[in-house]
């Protein structure tokens, strides 16, 4: 049964999203709060919801699994990049 299901809230996490144009004219999304995520799209939307489908499924692991979620200290956007804050409800 689900937690919402149980009357308590769904947990919700920020996903924090470097967004920025690569050379071959792609998005590319870059999750800077959790190592290892980076998603590529036509579009920024594309890109990002690529990204956030990443993240949300590496959270939920952590989170069934009652596993810390190794969070990263985010870095500042790098030249040419657009931070993008979403929050995530598992």
């Amino acid at each position: 049964m689900s937690e919402q299901a149980l009357g308590q809230p769904a947990p919700v996490f920020n996903c924090v999203v470097h967004v920025r144009r690569a050379d071959d004219g792609m998005m590319v999304a870059h999750v800077a709060n959790l190592a290892g995520i980076e998603a590529r799209g036509r579009t920024e939307r594309e890109a990002l919801a690529q990204a956030v489908a990443a993240f949300k499924a590496a959270v939920s692991k952590y989170h069934v699994a009652g596993d810390p979620i190794p969070w990263i200290v985010e870095s500042p956007p790098g030249p040419g990049e657009t931070k993008r804050l979403i929050a995530v409800h598992l």
